[in-house]
């Protein structure tokens, strides 16, 4: 059996990577012996592990029932939504204000790498096997934008919002959030921030996000 000590934060990334990608259906019951040969752990480390997730909202516990994949609720969504909104608009303005020639080559380099694979997503007929991939790069592009902030707070805060949100896209759109249009937004965000205008980075990050109010209100008219 694994080194359960030196492997137990590597499989916490590894299922939080895969509920935000959507990989566990909302409303499924997760059991922590039902994952431990997967991950060559015992049950009670993987229980440690989904009591992590929980924490972050992540995984909802029940108690004397186990853990659940939280269920697709457009409410939670839109909460959410405000919330990223708030935090990255802040953050990004702190950033902006405090990052160096350093943080704008990171930030084209993390843009860089979302474009080429929304450029990828856009060309291919199923989308579904870039989910993961392009969740872990769109949170690098965002997080880099925020990466100057003094905040830790700020920043850890959200970090878990961000998460619970790709989380709750994906189990409320089939689309998992992707767009067409989400490629000039990501683009908009990078050139307001290098250019230093705080206002239309801000506006940028809110008409990006804001989508989602639509995107969900039209899911539920087709669902």
């Amino acid at each position: 059996m694994a080194q359960e000590g030196t492997t137990l934060g590597a499989i916490y990334r590894s299922v939080k990577a895969r509920l935000m990608a959507g990989e566990f259906p909302a409303g499924d019951k997760l059991r922590p012996d039902a994952l431990r040969d997967t991950y060559d752990v015992s049950a009670s480390a993987m229980r440690e592990v989904f009591l992590r997730l929980a924490h972050e909202g992540l995984l909802s516990q029940e108690e004397q029932r186990g853990f659940r994949v939280p269920e697709a609720d457009a409410r939670r969504l839109t909460e959410l939504m405000d919330l990223r909104i708030l935090l990255e608009c802040a953050g990004a303005a702190d950033s902006i204000r405090n990052g160096d020639v350093e943080w704008e080559a990171q930030l084209y380099a993390a843009h860089h790498k979302l474009g080429h694979i929304e450029q990828k997503m856009q060309e291919a007929d199923d989308i579904l096997p870039f989910i993961p991939i392009w969740t872990r790069i769109d949170w690098e592009f965002h997080d880099t934008l925020l990466s100057a902030c003094t905040s830790a707070t700020l920043r850890a805060t959200h970090r878990n919002v961000y998460e619970q949100f790709r989380q709750q896209v994906v189990a409320e759109m089939s689309s998992a959030g992707f767009r067409p249009e989400t490629v000039p937004e990501h683009a908009a965000i990078l050139n307001a921030a290098v250019a230093r205008d705080i206002p239309a980075c801000q506006a940028a990050i809110t008409a990006h996000l804001q989508t989602y109010r639509r995107d969900v209100a039209d899911h539920q008219i087709t669902a």
